[in-house]
């Protein structure tokens, strides 16, 4: 009996040998046999061999961000870009600029809305670009904020917050509805004020809650990025933490209640002496040719990370 298990131990062995000395051969002869070996060199393929678009049409839709306030000779950020693609992607890019100086939210999606003509351009772009929340976190500050008290302001400042995520979250499901494939990149807020009032730190921490606000709702959609440019607008030429430290120990001490409505600031502003040099000194607000070009250069690289709106179908 022994005998007998002895060899069928030896025929298993064989048989197990057999098999591995086969699949090696096999491999070793036909090595795409392997599913894992040809994912990774199929994929790469064809996303070399897709071929890109020739020629896009971009709609620009928001505030005076998008309106290019500040830079009349290049039309902002929107005429920037168009230039970058142009130059960089050598494709004829087509823009509409439908930015409007002082729209809040609901008013943008409102001009949405009110034109055909505009729902039709949307509809058929490659690419959407957005500004947003600037003035309904202005209008805020300008009607709600009265006091020095933090804990009310907080709350108010809270409470817009709530409103404006839902005015927000309306406003993307227009778009979404008109066009399902379009990227969509939608840029931060910044603080104008920050180089003059670096120690007005209540404004700082609402500009930055309101982006957070916008980051939030806008992950919730596909294809569609956040952009975040408000350190780089806010600080301007003052970019290391010494230089920050310095701005703030020269500032003075205006609390927010000084500065809670446009002519305020418009005022305050003319009294101080320092500079923002991405900031149009017309106004003290808006972006001047430089800052526009730190919107386009931004917009351009996260374009270029996220490029689905290059690529052929």
């Amino acid at each position: 009996m022994s005998k007998i298990w002895e060899t069928v131990k030896v025929v298993v062995i064989v048989v197990v040998l057999a098999g591995a000395v086969f699949f090696g051969v096999n491999h070793f002869m036909h090595p795409q046999s392997s599913s894992q070996s040809t994912t990774p060199k199929t994929t790469k393929t064809a996303s070399k061999a897709t071929p890109h678009k020739k020629s896009i049409k971009l709609v620009a839709v928001g505030d005076s961000l998008t309106e290019g306030v500040g830079d009349e000779s290049e039309g902002g950020y929107v005429g920037q870009i168009k230039q970058t693609l142009t130059k960089k992607q050598h494709l004829k890019v087509t823009t509409t600029n439908a930015g409007k100086s002082g729209d809040r939210s609901d008013q943008i999606l409102a001009r949405i809305n009110k034109s055909k003509e505009l729902q039709q351009k949307i509809a058929q772009a490659d690419v959407i670009t957005v500004t947003v929340g600037g003035n309904d976190l202005l209008q805020t500050l300008e009607g709600s904020i009265t006091s020095n008290n933090t804990a009310k302001n907080n709350s108010t400042v809270a409470k817009a917050q709530t409103a404006y995520a839902k005015k927000l979250t309306t406003l993307f499901n227009k778009l979404q509805s008109l066009n399902k494939s379009a990227s969509v990149f939608v840029f931060s807020i910044y603080n104008p004020i920050y180089v003059n009032f670096p120690n007005v730190t209540s404004i700082t921490r609402y500009v930055s809650q309101w982006n957070d606000q916008t980051k939030t709702t806008v992950s919730q959609y596909d294809h569609t990025y956040f952009m975040d440019i408000n350190k780089t607008m806010s600080h301007g030429q003052y970019k290391t933490a010494a230089q920050i430290k310095k701005l703030k120990q020269a500032a003075s001490a205006t609390t927010l209640t000084n500065l809670t409505s446009a002519s305020a600031i418009t005022s305050a502003l003319s009294a101080e002496s320092k500079v923002n040099n991405l900031i149009s000194t017309s106004d003290n607000f808006h972006p001047n040719k430089k800052g526009y070009r730190v919107f386009s250069t931004k917009l351009y690289q996260t374009m270029m990370a996220h490029d689905a709106w290059l690529l052929k179908n």
